[in-house]
């Protein structure tokens, strides 16, 4: 340990970690750490280095603690121990640079899932004989489309890394799953993922005049530049999940994760559950929806067991594209980050967001309007409508929180729909029930036009009307056949 009061935190991986490629996740959080990011401070280590392995790292790592001697090792290798093999059986030219690396630095994959876990245990067991504490890092995946061969051999890697960490009681980073839960809302990834050494190679050129984030978009790509390293969206998700996991092991609060959303010093306040954000000058409007989320929170957590943290940003359009919200504004959007949510409103919606949802045809047709809203313009009559769809997506995250994400998109769609139907009836108070009924006319106004999510919602009235309350028990405790359940009861084809 360091006989400083200074805590040495060491991070030892490959090229993600090194960051010299793309976005470094390493320098996201030793800036969250130099302004005491939930109560975490620290010195940080960057012991990254590229094409290591996990033999590779387990032959320095005696030198590393004795070097720096560290209070905190995070763990966050074996992305080169699938990813070296793959690409030398299709290309002459990384055969040649990876037989180059192994007999100049010892970066010798490990292809052997038993003899992988042996030497990760290793690493742990050298880092915890010197003193320091260890987080085990799970890894990104391996081009983002998570069906690949290449991400079911990395997945059972992951699956030994958390198996380990269990063994050895060391807590867990799940980049992994993060990286899973974010890439879900994207229904048609792309299959980019860096094949071709000569493409290595202009990438690495092209990075000194383009940003990772513009080679990302080209390639339709969301968390990484080439299928491998990182953007910035994809740092600040690794960074978020380190930071949350060592914050959870020491007992620190967690916060929302940094990035863009810590750098715009927006006002921010409690509102019951709720952590709440907002562009200035609309906290009047912040604070009227987080009432209206506080009121659902409640209800969901009284049906799901569970309260999970949840930070609102209520934001303008320039702040929604610094903080990088997952859909384009302005559609209200939830994004889980491993250990907490965030969910993303705008400040107003814009005319083709309300055509798009048929709100106009909506309102006009409407005439039990609550009477807070019955002498009021169109446009508010739109929103306070439009604002119900925060609570289908607050749902979400209470999914998340209880780890029930299906497989098929269309149910997870289904569940949010039928939580926040559950959620919508259950209000209480002045106007309550004329706007559940508007939210049902309105389910069918979208269901009619053939409307995105329209669908979904009709099926989740259908499964209120007929169960009400009753199958949130199923998800509430996780039952094994949730997915069966919910597709009998609807006849799901």
């Amino acid at each position: 340990m360091t006989s400083s009061a200074t805590t040495v935190y060491l991070f030892a991986g490959d090229s993600l970690t090194e960051g010299i490629y793309g976005e470094g996740y390493v320098e996201r959080v030793a800036r969250a750490l130099y302004r005491g990011w939930a109560g975490l401070e620290g010195k940080v280590i960057n012991a990254g280095r590229g094409g290591d392995t996990v033999l590779a790292l387990l032959g320095r790592m005696d030198g590393l603690l004795r070097d720096y001697r560290p209070d905190w090792v995070i763990l966050a290798v074996g992305s080169n121990d699938v990813w070296i093999p793959w690409l030398s059986e299709r290309s002459i030219g990384w055969w040649l640079w990876f037989h180059y690396r192994q007999l100049k630095l010892d970066q010798k994959p490990t292809t052997d899932l038993d003899r992988f876990a042996a030497a990760y245990r290793a690493l742990i067991d050298r880092a915890q004989q010197g003193g320091a504490r260890v987080l085990a890092c799970t890894v990104s995946p391996l081009g983002e489309r998570l069906s690949s061969p290449l991400n079911r051999r990395l997945a059972r890697v992951n699956g030994a890394i958390k198996h380990l960490a269990a063994d050895r009681q060391v807590p867990v980073a799940d980049v992994w799953q993060a990286f899973v839960e974010e890439l879900a809302i994207f229904p048609r990834p792309s299959d980019y993922v860096l094949r071709d050494w000569l493409f290595a190679w202009l990438d690495r050129r092209r990075l000194k005049r383009i940003s990772p984030d513009e080679l990302a978009r080209r390639r339709r790509l969301h968390l990484t530049f080439d299928g491998v390293h990182l953007n910035s969206r994809g740092a600040d998700l690794w960074a978020g999940a380190v930071l949350n996991a060592l914050a959870q092991a020491q007992a620190a609060p967690p916060l929302a994760a940094p990035g863009p959303a810590r750098q715009l010093a927006l006002p921010c306040f409690e509102q019951g559950p709720l952590g709440v954000c907002c562009t200035p000058g609309w906290e009047a409007r912040a604070r009227d929806l987080a009432r209206l989320l506080t009121e659902a929170y409640g209800h969901l957590a009284s049906l799901i067991g569970l309260q999970p943290t949840v930070r609102l940003a209520v934001l303008d359009a320039v702040h929604w594209a610094q903080m990088a919200a997952p859909l384009p504004y302005p559609e209200p959007v939830a994004r889980w980050e491993g250990r907490q949510g965030s969910l993303f409103v705008p400040e107003a919606y814009n005319d083709r967001f309300l055509r798009q949802f048929h709100l106009p045809e909506v309102v006009a047709a409407w005439d039990a309007w609550p009477p807070a809203l019955a002498n009021v313009g169109e446009a508010a009559r739109a929103t306070a409508l439009a604002d119900l769809l925060a609570i289908q997506e607050l749902a979400r995250l209470f999914l998340h929180d209880r780890q029930v994400v299906l497989s098929d998109p269309a149910l997870n769609d289904l569940l949010a729909a039928y939580l926040a139907q559950a959620a919508i009836h259950a209000r209480q108070g002045p106007g309550a029930v004329e706007m559940a009924g508007l939210w049902d006319a309105w389910t069918e106004v979208l269901a009619r036009a053939g409307a995105r999510g329209g669908q979904a919602r009709l099926q989740a009235r259908m499964l209120y009307e007929a169960h009400g309350e009753d199958l949130a028990a199923a998800i509430a405790g996780r039952a094994p056949l949730v997915e069966e359940q919910v597709a009998r009861s609807l006849a799901v084809p």
